[in-house]
């Protein structure tokens, strides 16, 4: 009787940078069971792991790390089976049983841990995000792609700290391939691109569902905590000068010493409020279209009023340009509202614009289908306001004489302290702007600075309001750097007494 050849197996982890200690491996092992850890550093040593120091190529310790994480048939090619695990997985059990268990000969070759809190990539980006685990713009730019490639959301995420292969398999090596690409071209968090790579390729694997910090297989996390994902090198040296000076390297300085001496690592806060302009397409945040980048005012202004119970009226909810495509149509997106339907917890959120938005409602959102420069219009938007208006946003046709008559008549109906906001400035459509009208941002330049001043466009009575009931203008740039001297004054806030 032919009796098949027991494979070769391995267990391997990597660990890059100075700035994690090694965990030692104290399961049994009956069978010996090779235990390697790949890294590029000299100084570790270890009496559970054979250390293996590769060179790097450049691309930053993360990436470098996941270099034989990904690609183990490059570096184990002797082994037939592997066990890859994250340096803060201690195994609690024999390896030799996870093989037997978890890649049994006709099984799938590619076995991994289900992602235990979440079943989607789209949804894990915006977790790697609002927490600045990765660059932002490249983890948009995969997502954009991903979506583009007709990517369902919902369609699995794996946890990468546990995977089991038969790596030198011709399927998954092909698939190993492509994933370390991904990695090098978008987010260095390799859960992001696994699945839509799975998905592409018609890849099978199985995915294994187990509490990661409870479970019978492995204790994690494991060791001392690391350095934070937001960490970075030259922002920490800037803001301790002292390290600079010691010529220290700074990930391992935060790693001995910033954590108990409660070092500075980080400049400022992250702008949630950008985060969620990105997320949902508006050019009132940092990467998409005009890029404008409102939201560094609008987080300034508005942030203290997140948990606060009031109304948010915005007027015009998509680009000129989108509208334009489908004119005449329905649409069911509104990206700035998204937006403030996520940021603040309990405010109404009404828009108002001449398309029809209906079919956009959601959450905390209202919407009236109004022209700006027609008071009727404006009256009923208004009456439909469930709370005190606070906050006022234009952001409409940009024409002249459509903001200033929804300036004199809104600002009427903005409570006591409110703050009314007028975007891009700078800009007045050609096909609707009067001949000879007066700029709104000239407008609003002589009621800054309390000088005689009329508009065609609405009456004095409304002017002299404004002048009495305005406590402060300021100006703000858009930081589209491409819009030229569109950019300068491009956004007005205008707080009423």
């Amino acid at each position: 009787m032919l009796r098949l050849k027991s494979p070769k197996r391995v267990v391997y982890t990597c660990l890059f940078g100075n700035y994690e200690t090694l965990n030692e491996q104290h399961c049994q092992n009956k069978k010996n069971i090779k235990f390697i850890c790949f890294t590029d550093r000299d100084d570790l040593t270890s009496a559970t792991w054979d250390i293996r120091r590769i060179n790097t190529i450049e691309i930053g310790s993360s990436r470098e790390s996941r270099r034989p994480k990904l690609l183990p048939h490059l570096y184990l090619s002797d082994y037939d089976e592997s066990l890859y695990i994250d340096n803060r997985v201690v195994l609690k059990t024999d390896p030799s049983s996870l093989f037997d268990e978890f890649l049994p000969r006709g099984g799938p070759a590619f076995v991994c841990l289900r992602h235990p809190w979440r079943n989607c990539a789209f949804d894990e980006a915006e977790v790697i995000i609002q927490n600045t685990m990765d660059d932002e713009s490249r983890v948009r730019e995969q997502m954009d792609v991903y979506r583009n490639a007709g990517f369902p959301p919902g369609s699995g995420l794996i946890a990468g700290g546990f995977i089991l292969r038969r790596h030198n398999q011709a399927d998954v090596k092909r698939v190993s391939e492509i994933w370390f690409n991904h990695i090098l071209r978008y987010s260095k968090r390799d859960q992001l691109s696994f699945n839509f790579i799975a998905w592409r390729e018609n890849f099978s694997y199985k995915a294994i569902d187990l509490k990661l910090n409870s479970n019978p297989l492995f204790d994690w996390p494991v060791g001392e905590r690391r350095i934070p994902y937001d960490f970075n090198a030259q922002e920490y040296l800037w803001l301790n000068p002292d390290v600079a000076r010691a010529c220290i390297d700074p990930h391992e300085h935060m790693f001995k010493f910033g954590y108990n001496e409660k070092r500075r690592y980080k400049y400022r806060n992250t702008l949630v409020l950008d985060k969620l302009a990105n997320k949902y397409r508006t050019d009132k945040g940092s990467l998409y279209y005009n890029r404008h980048f409102y939201t560094r005012i609008y987080e300034y202004y508005l942030s203290p009023l997140r948990r606060e119970e009031f109304t948010l009226l915005e007027i015009g909810l998509l680009r000129h340009d989108v509208q334009k495509a489908s004119e005449g149509k329905s649409f069911d997106d509104t990206p700035s509202l998204y937006m403030w339907d996520d940021y603040f917890e309990r405010a109404q959120i009404h828009g108002i614009d001449i398309a029809d938005f209906s079919q956009a409602v959601r959450g905390k959102i209202t919407f009236t289908q109004a022209d700006q420069s027609n008071l009727d219009d404006l009256t009923r938007a208004v009456q439909r306001c469930n709370h005190e208006i606070r906050v006022i946003i234009d952001d409409a046709s940009h024409a002249s004489h459509h903001q200033q008559i929804s300036l004199a008549f809104l600002f009427k109906h903005l409570a006591r302290g409110g703050i009314y906001f007028i975007e891009d400035l700078g800009y007045q459509p050609p096909h609707l702007e009067k001949k000879d009208a007066l700029k709104t941002r000239d407008f609003l330049y002589a009621l800054q600075k309390k000088e005689p001043c009329h508009s065609p466009f609405i009456s004095d009575e409304d002017v002299k309001y404004l002048v009495d009931e305005i406590a402060e203008i300021r100006f703000f740039d858009s930081m589209d750097y491409m819009g030229g001297p569109n950019s300068a004054d491009a956004l007005a806030v205008i707080r009423k007494r």
